[in-house]
């Protein structure tokens, strides 16, 4: 077969593929089970929250600051994580194993996690205070989507 031939066949191929993808993606199923809201494409964590609690432009100017503040320390602790992990799984590389040495530092990552999960708990009480009355429901119904909104990625199991 000569080179034009295959690469032309080639080019269709991907063309075919990347069009089925992208079929999947705008036409595929994309409803969220019953109550639970699913956010629009490419509409980040920051979008969402002011779409879904109806911030005004001054909550959104103090919704921004403590955005700020958090992701601040947010990196801080997520550096900490991938810095201790390394140390780590670097162990792996003795000849000898450090039981002492890991068990430590699994102390460590255990205890840098609780901090992440209360700073951003933390967070979304900051943010409930800059609620109006009227805007706390809201804020209740988002509270029941967080793990699903912002929390790891899988099947969740059934509700008690």
């Amino acid at each position: 077969m000569e080179r034009s031939k295959l690469l032309t066949i080639a080019v269709i191929g991907l063309l075919v593929l990347n069009l089925g993808t992208l079929g999947v993606l705008f036409f595929g199923k994309h409803t969220p089970g019953p109550g639970h809201h699913r956010p629009p494409l490419n509409e980040g964590p920051r979008q969402i929250i002011i779409d879904r609690l109806h911030f005004n432009s001054e909550q959104q100017k103090q919704y921004e600051a403590l955005i700020d503040i958090h992701q601040k320390k947010n990196r801080e602790l997520n550096d900490n994580a991938r810095r201790l992990h390394d140390e780590l799984f670097g162990l792996l590389a003795n000849d000898t194993a450090d039981n002492a040495k890991a068990d430590s530092l699994m102390k460590l990552i255990g205890e840098n996690q609780l901090a992440m999960d209360k700073l951003n708990y933390s967070h979304f009480t900051d943010i409930k205070t800059i609620c109006k009355p009227e805007q706390l429901d809201d804020f209740k119904e988002l509270a029941e989507d967080l793990a699903g909104l912002f929390g790891p990625k899988g099947p969740r199991p059934p509700a008690k």
